[in-house]
Order: structure tokens, then sequence, then C-alpha cells
């Protein structure tokens, strides 16, 4: 018989070892006779391409089994007792998960982990590309995304973004594009604190990109310099408007002007909504969604700039506005779409001659009425179930918001610290509902967290965060 590798979610592993048998595709399988080779390893990064993405690096097992397969590609049952090896994603990974399952299981050493940066890394990516997307989707922008990426280029949001991660500041990076200097740039100088600083920032970014360690003593800076002086609280669209007609910068102009794209309008664009996102945990309260019919008459620099704030900040922080701008079917506010002409002819008669052989029959509002009604009478119905077994489960509820309480207590404490001790939050959740909670019961309200994990073997017992993907998006 052969011996596979194959990966598999730890919650299908859970319902695997409940049940003793599960079902896997034969294309999901490797080949694997112990020995750890580069091709085996390319061969389980492939893997993990075609399933469902990760956060933490607990959520998936490897799998070392030995069955007699018949390599038609078929769908084949996997038992328990074929089961050879289990393995890991990493040594943290193992840790964490021998504390939740049968102590009897024993996890190997993650001889896998050397790919999982690889793994990650390949997430990210794909997350980042859905993350513009999506923010295009939000901005209802009409024009074709892929013309506007190609002209940035893929590969230098990822640069940009691989700088961020390694603590590699815009003033440091060596020959780089335009676009890593401009996703890398952070401000440390004393800019106005206004809109016009953030065209300060969009020249030090072209300073950087040339090589030169400022802008300042530049003509640009200079122009800048005079203009705050005389103007501070300048606007938007005067401060691009003065830029393109002061003959002194045309220079500056000129080589911050690519392929028809503004970088002048572009940096400082995306600097100050950049700055304004990360203020704000709901991106349909920003100023950006508020005012994007203003933003949208930049045109194709705001294009850009959206690009760049996708990729910024990934897609945790708009897939919420994402999938409410999909109108999804399976949410309880789907509503369904009616042609925007069709709705017009059914409101607005097109015509003077339809206007006036349009008839209301009074019978037919007597028809409406009594619909209503008899809809009236059976939401009334309803509301009079509900009611009735709300009091019924109402135990069962108030069960439900104290362990709300108490998780979200906990969340806002991990928002501050990556280890706390149940001591120490029990004594927050005393201090902010005046209840003594027994560790028992703090640990349960862990366990069903997603994110947060007990300490193995540690005195007194603690709680910590999870290892999380290493994230590629500084909000």
């Amino acid at each position: 018989m052969k011996q596979y590798l194959n990966i598999l979610l730890r919650d299908k592993f859970r319902l695997f070892y409940r049940f003793g048998y599960t079902f896997v595709h034969e294309s999901e399988l490797v080949e694997f006779d112990g020995n750890i080779t580069d091709e085996v390893r390319e061969k389980i990064v492939k893997q993990f391409g075609a399933v469902t993405p990760f956060d933490y690096d607990e959520e998936y097992l490897i799998l070392h089994f030995e069955k007699s397969i018949n390599g038609r590609g078929n769908l084949i049952q996997i038992d328990i007792q074929d089961i050879v090896k289990i393995y890991p994603l990493s040594q943290q990974a193992k840790f964490s998960i021998e504390s939740k399952i049968d102590q009897r299981i024993n996890l190997e050493k993650p001889i896998f982990e050397t790919v999982l940066p690889k793994i990650e890394s390949e997430i990210e990516r794909k997350e980042i590309e859905k993350s513009i997307s999506a923010l295009w989707a939000i901005c209802k922008i009409e024009v074709p995304l892929e013309v506007y990426v190609f002209e940035i280029g893929l590969e230098n949001i990822f640069n940009g973004l691989d700088y961020r991660k390694n603590g590699i500041k815009a003033n440091k990076i060596q020959s780089g594009n335009y676009w890593e200097y401009l996703i890398a740039y952070d401000r440390f100088d004393y800019f106005p604190n206004s809109t016009l600083g953030y065209f300060y920032d969009a020249g030090q970014v072209f300073a950087f990109s040339k090589g030169l360690p400022t802008f300042e003593g530049s003509g640009i800076y200079n122009f800048l310099e005079q203009l705050n002086l005389t103007n501070s609280a300048v606007k938007l669209p005067d401060i691009i408007r003065f830029l393109e007609t002061e003959k002194k910068i045309r220079s500056y102009i000129s080589q911050t002007t690519t392929s028809n794209i503004k970088q002048y309008v572009v940096a400082p664009l995306f600097l100050m909504l950049r700055d304004e996102i990360r203020k704000s945990d709901n991106i349909i309260q920003t100023k950006m969604l508020k005012n994007i019919d203003y933003l949208k008459k930049f045109e194709d620099s705001f294009c850009y700039t959206v690009i760049l704030l996708g990729a910024f900040f990934g897609f945790r922080k708009f897939y919420d506005a994402y999938y409410d701008s999909l109108n999804l079917r399976f949410f309880k506010t789907y509503r369904d779409k009616i042609a925007p002409t069709e709705k017009y002819q059914e409101q607005v008669p097109a015509t003077l001659q339809e206007v006036e052989e349009t008839t209301v029959s009074t019978e037919n509002i007597e028809n409406k009425i009594k619909h209503l009604e008899v809809q009236t009478a059976r939401y009334k119905i309803e509301a009079s179930k509900t009611n009735s077994e709300s009091k019924k489960k109402g135990g069962r509820e108030r069960h439900s918001d104290i362990s709300d309480q108490y998780r979200s207590i906990i969340e806002e404490l991990f928002t501050k610290h990556s280890e706390i001790t149940l001591k120490d939050i029990a004594n927050q959740i005393y201090e902010k509902t005046g209840q003594n909670v027994k560790n028992s019961i703090i640990k349960n309200v862990i366990m069903q967290m997603e994110g947060i994990e007990m300490v193995p073997k540690k005195r007194p017992e603690t709680a910590r965060r999870k290892k999380m993907l290493t994230t590629l998006f500084n909000e």
C-alpha cells in the first residue's frame, strides 16, 4: 500500500475522529515515502493554494496515511486506522492543538514549518487582490479595475507592503519603484497638520524615490512653504490648480506624471484618506464614502487611490461594507432588484399621452386595502408567537447576554495586551459589572472565542492571543 499526505481543516479532523471515517478526493493527495523533498514541499504549498484560506496556523493539520488507491481520480474513504502520523503546521500550533484534543493523540514534530511563510504569503497576496476589488465595488466605480491595477503593477504593491511588514522605512529602500516608496511611507517630519501637509508628504516620497534624503530646499518645497504662509487652509482642488499652473515647479509636475498617472495628486489623496480610514472602524462612516461624489471628480487619480487603499488595509477592513454592497441573497436584508426601466415605467408614465390614458380603478384600491389588512393581521399573530417563544427562552437568552458581556470585556482587554492572567480578567469583569466570576467560567468563554487561547500549563492561569498570519496591512 502506498502512503500519502493530505491537508485537512482541524474542524474536519474533529468530525473525522468522532465518526471514524472521512472522504477526500485523490487530487488532494501527495504521495509520500517519508522523505521531505523540495518536490513534496512544493506540492504541499500547491495544495494549500486550492483550499479555504486560514488566519491561524492551528486551523489545519497534515495527515500521513496509508491506503490502497486505484488511481482513477475518485472520491475515496479514509478510515481512522489508515492514519500513520499527524503533523501540525508549526511548533506553536502543536502546543495549542495538544491542549484541546484527546490527550492520547500524538502530534509529530512540524516537519513542514519551513513552507509556512510561503503558504501565508500566497494567502496574503490573494487577500490584497480581493481587498482591492472589494473597495472598488464599495465605491461603485464603473470602469474596469484591471487597467488601473496594471498601470501601478501588482508586484510594486506587494513589494511596498513587504517593506512595511519587515519594518523598512521608505527612506531606506534602495532603487525601488515609486509606488513601493509611497506604500512604505510614514511621516516623521514636522509638516503642516492640514490638507496642504499631505502635499509635503508627496514631495518627500518623490525625493526618496530619486535617492535623495529629503525634498527640503527644492522648488516644490519652497512653493509649498510660501503657500502655507499665505493660505494655510487652502482646499484640495485649489492646491492642485496652483501646482499645475505654477511655472517654477513644472519639472516636479512633469516627473510625477507617468503613464498618465498624476502621482502629485494620487500620493496626497492616498495619504490623506489612509489617515482618515485608520481612525474609523467602519468605512461607511468615513468622509471618504460620505463624500464619494466629490472624490470621483478627481477621476483617474481617485481610481488609483482606491487601489492603493484597498491593498494597504486588506479585506478584513472592508468585507462588512463589501457584503452589504453585494446584496447577498442569503442575507436577511436581501431585496429583489427591480430593473431601472421597469421601476420607471411602473411609477412614472413616459409620455403625456400615457398620463392622459392612465386611470385608477376603485376596485383595485379596495383590493389593495384588503390585502394590507390581511398582512397586518398575519404580522400580529407572528409577533404574538415570537413574544411567547421569547418568554420561554428567557433564561437562555439572559445567559447568552451575560456571556456576550464577558466576551466584550475580554476582547477589549486584548486590544491592549497580548497576554493576561485570568485573575486580571476577573478583576476587570468585576469593575465593569460588579460580578465575581470564577476562572472556570472565564475559561469557558475564552474557549468559544476566536483568536484567544489558554497558555498551556502556565501558572497563574493565563490567556493569550493566538499566533495569527503575519499581516501586511498596517492599519
